[in-house]
This record gives C-alpha cells, sequence and structure tokens, in this order.
C-alpha cells in the first residue's frame, strides 16, 4: 500500500515533506502503514526524527528544508563578553519584572 499526503500524492523515501499544523519541514526517512493510518518518519535536523500522520502532511520542495550548521562554534573572549553584557543590561532595563 503507498503512503500518500492529504491531496493523495505518493511519498517516498527522500522526499521533503512539511507537517502543515506547524510548519515543521524535513525528510522522510522512513514510512509505515498500520491500523489506525500511514506515517512518515520526517528528520528535521541531526538529533530530530519524529513520525507523522500523512493526513497532516503534504509534499514540498527540497528549497524549503531547513539546512543546520550543527559545528560547535568555538568562542572568544569578546564573543563571551558580549554575551554576558546583553543578559546584565536586560536584567537592569526598566523592562525587567521585579520581584517583592
Amino acid at each position: 500500500m503507498a503512503v500518500v499526503d492529504k491531496h493523495q500524492r505518493e511519498i517516498e523515501v527522500g522526499s521533503y515533506v512539511i507537517y502543515t499544523r506547524i510548519g515543521t519541514v524535513g525528510e522522510v526517512i522512513d514510512t509505515k502503514t498500520n491500523k489506525d493510518g500511514s506515517w512518515v518518519l520526517i528528520q528535521y535536523d541531526d538529533l530530530t526524527k519524529l513520525w507523522y500522520n500523512t493526513r497532516n502532511i503534504e509534499l514540498t520542495d527540497k528549497k524549503y528544508y531547513k539546512q543546520t550548521n550543527n559545528e560547535p562554534k568555538e568562542l572568544t573572549m569578546d564573543d563571551i563578553k558580549k554575551q554576558v553584557n546583553k543578559k546584565v543590561s536586560a536584567e537592569m532595563s526598566g523592562h525587567a519584572v521585579g520581584g517583592g
């Protein structure tokens, strides 16, 4: 039995799809069908893989797939100082909510 999206277009492993409820886009890495319907396993990034029911899935182009660069960036001392200053400045602003 073929796995199809909500518009009855066939979904194959390697296809790119969008979960229409929240806009998650990813590559289909597996499919299955059971008594509850058809499902696709979408890989969103290197760590996130989720099963979605195909009644909420649409085929899309690869160009809409979010590319992520998961290589850790080495922080310099200036980067760390900027992050600390930004956090302290936000906490000290007049927009911060105070406690009792």
